[in-house]
């Protein structure tokens, strides 16, 4: 699928050429958009926001990323992916879980856990999941997570991806 992207507190330009991102990016155009996405995994069958991690899932096992990445046992920070010093997040919850997707962040930041943070997040869930306003009406969204990313006066350099709802 397509993707937007933004950049705080990194360079466009430098991230070109790192190989973790072009995984990252290579990952997200290999899984194809649909209305009603549907994968099967492992002999069972997935729908929507489950199936596109399970998507997710499958593309990262490709280039070797570590799954669940643990920054901290107390409270327990756990992320989506890791490879190297690169933290990626893939959200499909509510608003509000992208403040705690920065926490993590700025948590793995200052402890030198990682040097860059990748946010992956629909851009506007409506037509993301076209079948499924009701489930939809508050999920974490690449505008919101712009403005408050854009206000935060705390340099976290993150990589913020928003999934466009086309091939």
């Amino acid at each position: 699928m397509k993707f937007k992207e933004e950049y705080f507190f990194c360079s466009p330009r430098l991230l070109r050429n790192v190989d973790e991102v072009h995984e990252i990016f290579s990952c997200i155009d290999s899984i194809k958009w649909k209305p009603d996405f549907e994968i099967q995994h492992y002999g069972a069958e997935y729908k929507h926001q489950t199936a596109y991690n399970k998507a997710f899932d499958a593309e990262f096992f490709k280039y070797n990323w570590r799954p669940q990445p643990t920054l901290c046992e107390n409270p327990k920070l756990i992320g989506d992916y890791q490879k190297n010093d690169i933290f990626v997040e893939i959200q499909f919850g509510n608003s509000a879980t992208i403040y705690r997707d920065y926490y993590k962040f700025h948590f793995g930041l200052t402890k030198n856990l990682l040097s860059l943070a990748v946010l992956i997040v629909p851009t506007k869930p409506k037509d993301f999941f076209p079948t499924r306003p009701a489930s939809v009406n508050n999920m974490a969204e690449f505008d919101f997570a712009y403005r408050y990313f854009k206000l935060l006066p705390i340099p976290v350099p993150i990589l913020l991806l928003g999934l466009l709802p086309e091939n």
